[in-house]
């Protein structure tokens, strides 16, 4: 183990639902429960499967900062 990995107090991996919440996030970003040929409403010129993809990356990019700040704890920062 390096030294950087031994300081840790606490790290994201372990805290239950955050796993689920990438789950759902991961689920709702790849558009494979449209119907094929589906194109809908278009949203800021955009398909809507290509709204809601781009929306949950976008969603997935918050949360794993949210998550990396509020569950990311070093020794150093905890002192």
């Amino acid at each position: 183990m390096n030294d950087s990995q031994e300081q840790l107090v606490s790290e994201p991996r372990k805290v239950g639902y955050v796993w689920i919440v990438y789950l759902l996030l991961y689920a709702l970003a790849v558009p494979w429960y449209w119907p094929e040929g589906y194109r809908g409403p278009l949203v800021l010129g955009f398909p809507l499967w290509v709204a809601v993809s781009l929306g949950a990356v976008l969603l997935l990019a918050a949360w794993t900062a949210f998550v990396i700040h509020r569950y990311w704890i070093n020794a150093e920062e905890e002192e």
